[in-house]
């Protein structure tokens, strides 16, 4: 991200650009989630977000961030609205079903299986809504084609994963302890460490089937 700046003068001027952008992006997720009433402005601001973030990792220069932004969160509003309904609804039931087990009273075994069925659950809808951000982003492909893609990415791709699991881990400890960063970059810098992570993993499994197909030709 902005390497190719040459001298310390100048990769200096680039990094601060490059968080002035991280800054500028998030306040437009805020203001886009807003605009569309947050359940449906959540999912456009966030697919707008990883669109702008991914100039940023490619070093692209021209980025209009603001331009950029509205122009893809209006492209990309109903599709991306097509493509976070399920999650809405997952989300819906992982809360009904946490709110219902701890009103049960359950103790002891079951208790800890479900629990930790619960967590696994909800720990694979938060990886899988990554990977449909940055996919959705990213391709122009269906919903379905989407949701498939983004299913199969994080189980077939464990160390992916885990580095997920442990990026958003770090930087919601970092965020709990500076809280003035949420304002700042609270959803920028998590999406931005997703998007490169997925876009790494996407990188690396496109150029896996290329070879595969040089092989069998």
């Amino acid at each position: 991200m902005y390497d190719h700046e040459t001298g310390w003068a100048g990769r200096a001027m680039g990094w601060l650009r490059a968080l002035t952008n991280l800054i500028l992006v998030n306040i437009l997720f805020i203001l886009g989630t807003i605009a569309g009433l947050a359940v449906l402005g959540l999912f456009p601001a966030a697919v707008a977000t990883q669109h702008i973030l991914s100039g940023m990792r490619s070093g692209r220069r021209d980025i209009a961030v603001v331009k950029d932004f509205i122009q893809e969160y209006r492209s990309q509003f109903r599709r991306a609205n097509l493509v976070g309904a399920p999650f809405w609804a997952v989300s819906a039931l992982l809360i009904l079903d946490a709110a219902a087990l701890s009103s049960d009273g359950l103790a002891g075994p079951v208790a800890a299986v479900m629990t930790a069925l619960l967590l696994a659950v909800g720990v694979l809808t938060f990886l899988v809504l990554l990977c449909a951000v940055a996919i959705t982003a990213g391709r122009q492909e269906s919903p379905t084609a989407i949701w498939r893609y983004a299913l199969a990415l994080p189980l077939a791709s464990p160390a992916m994963s885990g580095s997920l699991l442990l990026a958003m881990v770090a930087l919601g400890l970092v965020m709990g302890q500076w809280t003035v960063l949420i304002p700042l970059i609270g959803a920028s810098l998590p999406l931005f460490a997703a998007g490169w992570l997925i876009d790494h993993r996407l990188a690396a499994i496109n150029s896996q089937q290329r070879l595969l197909q040089q092989a069998t030709t």
